[in-house]
Parts: structure tokens; sequence; C-alpha cells
């Protein structure tokens, strides 16, 4: 993939949410200790390469881990109690065994609301210790890698692909991908839905410009769905 602009800009918004949703460390005392250390994982779709906070969309299953540090160790719990709450709901508590320390749960919020995870470990040697993190939910996106500079393209075939992210499906086989350009249906490249191959007629006049439109929706769930637009200028 020659044009990483769009990548670094996606990237780079979610390495920044990432700096303060991947690691919440919450102090039980103004000394920082002991304190909880909680990760959490979404399994949304991305692509291979990409690096950043995976965030779930509505009804995707989401991981929550937790360790408890006491001056930089970790805690070993097993034998305390551990409930654990999802949007003021207890979800598990010491009925379901001692010392739990994962969950796997699924974001039936919409998107725009969080996913609000509470942890309570009420029988702790110097007291109860209380944590709470918020998960936000998102919509789905889809980025159109153009490798072109300045969206300018020349006559004959020109690349395109759609990069979904956040969607609720495990490959994407599991999507359904549809061009338009200028309003006009355009073809793709046949073996591979997300790519397009936009032919530009040689006689088309330079400074043309032609809209790009890509919407991805998941198969399985209509109401999940997705689109970006791309304008584009023949040299």
């Amino acid at each position: 993939m020659q044009n990483y602009n769009s990548k670094f800009k996606i990237l780079t918004f979610y390495t920044v949410i990432l700096s303060f949703t991947f690691l919440f460390l919450h102090f039980a005392s103004a000394q920082s200790s002991p304190q909880f250390l909680v990760s959490w994982q979404a399994q949304s779709y991305v692509p291979s390469w990409y690096s950043g906070k995976v965030f779930p969309t509505q009804g995707s299953a989401v991981e929550i881990t937790f360790e408890v540090l006491n001056n930089g160790k970790i805690v070993n719990i097993s034998g305390n109690k551990v409930r654990w709450y999802i949007n003021d709901k207890l979800i598990k508590n010491e009925n379901d065994g001692l010392g739990i320390k994962s969950l796997k749960t699924y974001a039936t919020g919409y998107a725009g609301f969080d996913l609000e995870v509470r942890i309570v470990i009420p029988d702790y040697p110097t007291g109860v210790l209380d944590t709470t993190i918020r998960i936000p939910i998102v919509r789905p996106e889809v980025v159109i890698e153009a490798p072109y500079p300045d969206n300018k393209v020349s006559s004959g075939s020109n690349l395109f692909e759609a990069l979904p992210f956040f969607f609720n499906v495990k490959n994407l086989s599991e999507l359904s991908f549809e061009w338009t350009a200028n309003n006009k249906k355009a073809t793709e490249t046949g073996e591979n839905p997300w790519a397009l191959n936009l032919n530009v007629n040689p006689q088309t006049p330079s400074g043309t410009s032609i809209n790009i439109l890509a919407t991805v929706k998941n198969i399985l769930k209509e109401l999940e769905f997705t689109s970006k637009s791309l304008q584009m200028t023949v040299k």
C-alpha cells in the first residue's frame, strides 16, 4: 500500500485514545497502593497491519482482564471475592468462583455510548477495592486507500482499496462492498470486491472531477454499514 496518509490519520487518532483507555490505573489511595491494572480487547475486525486500539461496535465481544498491583508487584487474589458489574448489573461474583480476573461480555449499547465495567474486591486485606472503566462503543468505519498524490488520477487503470475498521465480523468475507463513481455503479477488480479498478477514458478532459464512494455492509447485520467518499481529479 503506497498511501499512508489515511492509515496514519486513523492510527494516530486511535493511538491517542489508546493512551487513555488501553491501560487504566485506578489508585485505591493517595499513595497509589494497591492499584488496579485493567486492560480490554474488543473482537472487531481491523486490517492486519493496524496496531492501534480495536474498539467495539454494537454487539462486539469484549474481553476485560485485570491485575492488582501493590508496590509494583502483582498480588495473588486467587482466594478473594471478585464482583463484576456491567452497566450497574452484577454479572459475576463469588458464586462463580474466587479470584476471577477476566470477563467476556458484549457491547450491547449504541455507538456513542460507553460500556461501563466495574470491578469490586470486597474482602481485600486493606478494605474494599473498587474501580470502574468505560469502554467507548463506536461506529464502523471505512478508509479509501488512494495511492495518488493530490488525489489526481491519470487516464487508464487506477486502483483503490476500501479498508474497513471495527465491524462486528471475523473476516472480509462477511462484508459486502459497493463502489460508485459519480453516482454510477463502478466495477470492482473481481476477486477482491474491496478493491476498485477505476478506468479513466483517455479522452476525459483534464480537471474532470470524479467522486468515488465506497459502501461497506455487514452481510449478517444489515444495520451495520458505513460509507466513505473521495474526490479525485483527472490530470
